[in-house]
């Protein structure tokens, strides 16, 4: 654990070993900027992720942990159809969607904030968890607030978070009921954009705060997303 943490730049913080399952994450205390100590330990990892949590229970407490081991988890989400899935829920505004809302759906002119897509805005994160996986996507294999708090099916947000980040290289920098990433490769067409835009609202439905065409609009200028749900 040791290495882990010198190689993070997180070797003074205070960390423990907790056990997922059959596997170890590090929970390594917040000092000072937590955004920070993210981006240090990115830097720095190359066999291992960091994700910054809130709530900390989510990987303490085992009651909030995946039904699954990370490793079933993973094996699930590579041949998961997360499209499809997302398509066929009830009240899917994905494209090709039975019953699309055209008031959710909207024509893009509505206005959007894009200073409302900044997870920082949500909390300060109350832990950094190391995850024995270097694929970014892999960390909602061993905490995942969508599944701990909502009851959501363990393999959605691990199967999106890979899509996604085959597709625009985003990498989530904190889970929660507010997830972040940051994207260092936008969408660059609309109609791309707005597929995005109903995935994301489809896993975290309070995510767009405007209409899904305007918020897809905002993602084709954000280097960062910001999805957040509540029970």
């Amino acid at each position: 654990m040791r290495q882990i943490l010198e190689a993070a730049g997180l070797a003074s913080h205070p960390a423990e070993p907790y056990r997922v399952h059959d596997e170890t994450v590090i929970v390594v205390d917040i000092v000072g900027d937590a955004h920070q100590m993210w981006r240090t330990a990115r830097a720095g990892l190359s066999d291992h992720y960091p994700v910054l949590v809130s709530p900390g229970f989510l990987v303490t407490d085992s009651d909030f942990h995946h039904p699954l081991p990370p490793s079933e988890v993973i094996r699930l989400a590579q041949g998961f159809d997360v499209e499809d899935h997302l398509t066929r829920r009830p009240g899917s505004q994905m494209p090709g969607a039975r019953g699309r809302d055209p008031e959710l759906l909207g024509t893009g002119e509505e206005g959007y904030d894009l200073d409302a897509y900044d997870v920082e805005s949500f909390g300060v994160p109350e832990a950094l968890v190391i995850v024995p996986r270097p694929e970014p996507w892999a960390a909602f294999a061993y905490v995942d607030g969508y599944v701990g708090l909502l009851g959501q099916r363990s393999e959605v947000m691990t199967s999106a978070a890979r899509s996604w980040f085959e597709r625009y290289r985003a990498e989530p920098t904190v889970i929660g009921l507010a997830c972040g990433f940051t994207v260092p490769r936008p969408p660059a067409d609309p109609a791309d954009a707005e597929r995005l835009a109903a995935e994301h609202v489809g896993v975290a439905g309070l995510t767009a705060g405007t209409s899904i065409r305007a918020y897809a609009r905002a993602l084709m200028e954000l280097d960062h997303w910001s999805l957040y749900d509540r029970p």
